[in-house]
């Protein structure tokens, strides 16, 4: 790993946990997205092939356009059984990892928190957090490496997925010589960077346009904020059960006149998601981190516990008191 990042006393700290486990249980964060969930089957190929037996839970599943990735059909919604180790993946915080944080039988499970947000609050027992990694999946590979561990080109696949996702295509600033050379070594031990692109980047459901199209009819531009909500009046029409936002915050704030973007996702009645994305001037991080949320400086989502259109006014007042900060 780069010197900037984890210490090698905590890669040993998590190293110890995990040989002394035999069943270990992988968690990512409720709405998971390509780092998420490539984190959670690329760490779970990693750890089978050190002899362990492997949950990966995922509380929403594994979005559709991920679901070709190696171990995918594997990942289950809610954990049976009693692990002797909970490793939380792409997770800024405990209540990330959805309602397993608060059942009980786990409550004296060690917990190896591995994360890459800015935010993140250092929940775990062992706290591997790299807020200069692009994404958790470039930490998981660099925790492979450290501690020579085998990478199976099933775990490459996942990881270098990861990488993708969250880079956007390796195009976003945190995107560093580091996560190039890491893509290179997984893609020399079998992961095919075509396959990513194709079936993630390029390629989405019908379902995912038609959302897309009936999201941007109703986007606004106000105060160097462009927006949109989702209800899931909206959802239901075009078949689409997803919950998170499909990009489309990415592609509200690429309007030249945008500062922020915020996209607010009803998941259920009286919950909803809000993703926010910055041009760059404003720490959307720092913003959301207020709202119970958190993320990383250019991009960042939190949840609202309140009727849709409470949760929008919310959002946008937060977002308007960020932007009136930052380019006054």
């Amino acid at each position: 790993m780069m010197e900037t990042g984890p210490s090698p006393a905590l890669f040993s700290q998590a190293a110890e946990l995990i040989a002394a486990s035999r069943q270990p249980l992988l968690v990512c964060h409720v709405a998971p997205d390509g780092d998420a969930i490539g984190s959670l089957l690329g760490l779970k190929w990693l750890l089978e092939a050190r002899g362990k037996i492997v949950t990966a839970l995922s509380q929403d599943g594994v979005p559709e356009n991920l679901r070709w990735l190696p171990g995918a059909a594997s990942v289950v919604n809610e954990a049976g059984g009693l692990p002797d180790l909970v490793i939380g993946v792409d997770c800024s915080d405990p209540g990330r990892l959805g309602s397993v944080i608060d059942d009980t039988r786990f409550s004296r499970v060690p917990l190896i928190n591995i994360d890459h947000h800015i935010t993140n609050t250092e929940f775990g027992a062992v706290n591997i957090v790299d807020p200069l990694a692009a994404s958790t999946a470039e930490l998981l590979f660099g925790l492979a490496q450290t501690l020579g561990w085998e990478v199976p080109t099933t775990a490459a696949q996942c990881l270098l997925t990861g990488i993708v996702t969250d880079t956007l295509g390796f195009r976003t600033s945190n995107t560093t010589a580091r996560t190039l050379f890491c893509a290179q070594q997984l893609m020399e031990t079998g992961a095919s960077l075509h396959l990513i692109t194709e079936r993630v980047l390029e390629r989405r459901s019908f379902d995912s346009i038609c959302l897309w199209g009936q999201a941007l009819s109703a986007a606004r531009l106000e105060d160097s904020i462009a927006w949109t909500v989702i209800p899931l009046s909206m959802r239901a029409p075009c078949g689409s059960v997803e919950q998170k936002d499909s990009g489309i915050a990415s592609f509200l704030v690429s309007a030249q006149e945008a500062e922020v973007s915020v996209v607010v996702v009803e998941r259920k009645e009286g919950v909803a998601d809000v993703g926010f994305r910055s041009a760059g001037r404003v720490d959307v991080a720092a913003m959301a981190l207020q709202l119970g949320g958190g993320g990383h400086p250019k991009a960042a989502g939190c949840t609202i516990n309140a009727p849709l259109a409470e949760a929008v006014e919310i959002a946008l007042a937060a977002t308007r008191a960020a932007v009136a900060e930052a380019i006054q």
